[in-house]
């Protein structure tokens, strides 16, 4: 068994750097590139499962690019049948002007692609169906808390704890007065280490 992660930045780790001159870089040096993957939430919740993981989250990927990389995955038989694999969604309008398939139809698209597989979704930091007049009760069970997003996990972590849970320690961000969007922020060490531990708690019982 392994674990297989697929995500945008909130995956591929942005954040777990300390030096904030990486904050606009998707795609620094090598080492910091590694930094962020080796120590973001893939690795935690692989910890708990006792296996192997495999995070090919990448910074500024769109919910296309993650479908794009499910298909080559399961086309190339890189894909286990005793895998679990995971995809926190990213925003689902990132790419809106490109995208040749609407909200749902990607969605359900991966949905099949994983059916015959072990798999969960969750969302970033942006309900998917927000705008799309989808009932949650029609969603999959696979789909952890659709309504929801892991970002309002750390909120409510930084809320009760009085701890940064953010990137290059910025505190309350969901109070910016520059009209905040989650999509500006990023977790840190911590934040991702928090992450970890819901996505854990979430599918644990499934497993």
């Amino acid at each position: 068994m392994r674990l297989i992660c697929f995500g945008d930045s909130w995956t591929a780790g942005h954040g777990v750097e300390t030096d904030k001159k990486y904050k606009e870089e998707p795609f620094p040096d090598m080492f910091t590139q590694k930094l962020r993957e080796q120590n973001s939430w893939p690795r935690y919740v692989a910890n708990e499962l006792n296996c192997t993981f495999v995070n090919l989250g990448v910074c500024g990927y769109g919910n296309h690019y993650i479908l794009r990389d499910l298909e080559d995955s399961i086309r190339n038989k890189l894909i286990y049948s005793d895998d679990i694999i995971i995809v926190v969604l990213s925003y689902p309008y990132r790419y809106k002007k490109h995208d040749t398939m609407g909200v749902a139809e990607l969605f359900w698209k991966m949905e099949n692609i994983l059916k015959d597989y072990k798999h969960f979704f969750f969302n970033s930091f942006y309900p998917t169906f927000k705008e799309e007049g989808i009932k949650i009760e029609d969603l999959p069970k696979c789909f952890i808390n659709p309504d929801k997003t892991i970002s309002d996990v750390l909120k409510q972590y930084e809320i009760d704890n009085d701890i940064c849970v953010w990137e290059y320690d910025s505190r309350s961000v969901w109070n910016d007065d520059k009209n905040f969007w989650e999509g500006d922020y990023h977790p840190n060490a911590l934040g991702y280490k928090i992450i970890a531990e819901h996505i854990y708690e979430q599918i644990r019982h499934e497993i």
